[in-house]
C-alpha cells in the first residue's frame, strides 16, 4: 500500500473529525465527549483494542500486526484552551470560552487518519502500533497518568508531531538536540516586619526586599548560567501589603524557570532559594523558596529516530521539506513520556499567507491550512511502518 495515496483518499475523513473536534472542544482533564468519539472512531478504523480509563480521559488504540517485533507508540493531544473564538468559522466551538487554539484537534484527527492507513495493513506489520490521544498537554505533565499506568510498558519509541503555524505548510521541522525547554514555576515567600509607614525603621519592608530579590535573581542568567546555554527567570506576580500606610509584613514572588541544560536546571531551586535568601537577609528579611519542576526540556537525541522521522516526512512531503526552526522555550510535555522511552519530536507546518492562514497559536483566530492533516496522517504511519521495518 502507498501510504501517501491512502492518507489522500482519506483526507476528508481526516479534516470532518478536525472538525468535529474543533466545534466540540474540551480542556484538559474533561476530554469525555472527546475521548468517547475518539475511541468510537478508532472502533470504525478496525484497531484491534481500544483502552479507555475510569479515571482520566484520553484513550489508547492498539494495532498488533501478524508478525512479532517491537512496539511503537504515536502521540496525539487532544486537550482545548480557555480561549473565546472569534466568529468565521462554519466548524467554531459551540462551547463558549473554549477553543481548539493550539492544533490539538489536527493532531488527533491525523491520528485517526493514521489508525486507518496502519489497520488496514496490519497484516504486513512486523510488531504492535499504539495510538495514545493524551488529555491534558496545555496543563503541564498531565502525560504522566499515563506513565503512571503502565502505557508505556513494552514501548519501543515513541513519536509525536505539532502543527505549526510558523512553518509553512509542505514543510516541517525533525531536528536533532533541544527542541523545547523546561517550564517550572517558583514561588518566593519572602518574610518581614510590619510597621507604620511613619516609622519604617520599626519594621522590615518585605516588599522593598522583595524588589531587591527579584532584580537579584537576574544575576543567575546573567553570571550564573552559561551564556551560550538559554536560560530564563521570569517573575511574573509580585504580591504583598495590606494598606498604603503599613510596611508589608510578607510579600509572595511568583515566576517561571526555562532552560535546555537538564542539569543546570535541576539544580536551580536550590540557586533560587539561595540568592533570595541573602538578597532578603540584607534587607532583614527571610526568604524560602517553593519550586515545582513542570515538562522537562524536550530533546530529540536519539539520532537513529530523528533520521526515520525526517525520512518519513521526506517520503510524504519531499526531499526538500526539512526546515530550520530555532529551539523554543515554550515547553511541550512529550518530554515526559521521552524521560522513559527513546523518542521524537517535530513539527508539521500549517501556514499558507495565500489562503490568508498565518495566526499564530492561542490566539482567538488560529486556524491551519486543512490540506496538511492528510499528510500529518501520513507521516505518522509513515515513521511506525519503517521502525518496525527496520528492526524487524
Amino acid at each position: 500500500m502507498n501510504i501517501q495515496q491512502r492518507a489522500q483518499e482519506l483526507q476528508s475523513e481526516i479534516v470532518a473529525a478536525r472538525r468535529h473536534l474543533h466545534a466540540h472542544p474540551e480542556l484538559g482533564g474533561e476530554e469525555h465527549e472527546t475521548t468517547a468519539f475518539l475511541a468510537e472512531e478508532l472502533r470504525k478504523a478496525g484497531v484491534d483494542e481500544v483502552v479507555t480509563f475510569e479515571d482520566i480521559t484520553g484513550c489508547i488504540g492498539i494495532i498488533r500486526g501478524a508478525k512479532p517485533g517491537k512496539t511503537v507508540m504515536l502521540r496525539a493531544d487532544i486537550d482545548a484552551l480557555p480561549i473565546q473564538e472569534a466568529p468565521g468559522k462554519a466548524y467554531c466551538s459551540q462551547n463558549p470560552g473554549v477553543m481548539h487554539a493550539c492544533g490539538h484537534d489536527c493532531h488527533a484527527a491525523m491520528l485517526l487518519g493514521a489508525a486507518h492507513i496502519l489497520a488496514e495493513q496490519k497484516d504486513q506489520l512486523c510488531g504492535t502500533v499504539k495510538l495514545l490521544f493524551q488529555m491534558g498537554e496545555e496543563i503541564g505533565r498531565l502525560s504522566e497518568r499515563y506513565v503512571e499506568k503502565g502505557c508505556l510498558e513494552g514501548v519501543d519509541a515513541i513519536f509525536g508531531q505539532h502543527v505549526w503555524a510558523l512553518l509553512d505548510a509542505g514543510t516541517c521541522n525533525f531536528a536533532p538536540g533541544p527542541r523545547m525547554a523546561c517550564s517550572d514555576r517558583f514561588t518566593l515567600h519572602i518574610q518581614g516586619q510590619t510597621a507604620h509607614a511613619s516609622s519604617p525603621h520599626e519594621g522590615k519592608d518585605a516588599i522593598v526586599a522583595a524588589a531587591a530579590v527579584v532584580m537579584a535573581l537576574q544575576s543567575l542568567v546573567s553570571r550564573v548560567n552559561d551564556p551560550r546555554k538559554p536560560l530564563v527567570v521570569t517573575v511574573g506576580q509580585m504580591n504583598g501589603g495590606q494598606r498604603v500606610n503599613i510596611l508589608a509584613g510578607e510579600a509572595q514572588l511568583v515566576g517561571t524557570v526555562r532552560a535546555f541544560d537538564r542539569d543546570f536546571r535541576n539544580s536551580m531551586p536550590q540557586r533560587i532559594e539561595e540568592v533570595a535568601r541573602r538578597t532578603a537577609e540584607a534587607y532583614g528579611c527571610t526568604a524560602r523558596c517553593d519550586y515545582y519542576f513542570g515538562p522537562s526540556p524536550l530533546i530529540n537525541d536519539q539520532d537513529d529516530l530523528t533520521r526515520l522521522a525526517q525520512s518519513a516526512a521526506r517520503k510524504t512531503l519531499g526531499e526538500d521539506c526539512l526546515r530550520y526552526l530555532a529551539p523554543m522555550t515554550g515547553a511541550e510535555d512529550f518530554s515526559v513520556f521521552t524521560e522513559k522511552v527513546p523518542g521524537v519530536y517535530g513539527f508539521l507546518g500549517a501556514r499558507n499567507k495565500a489562503k490568508g492562514i498565518e495566526c499564530t497559536h492561542h490566539h482567538p483566530s488560529f486556524d491551519v491550512d486543512e490540506d496538511v492533516l492528510c499528510r500529518g496522517a501520513a507521516i505518522y504511519a509513515q515513521f511506525a511502518v519503517d521502525l518496525l521495518s527496520e528492526n524487524s
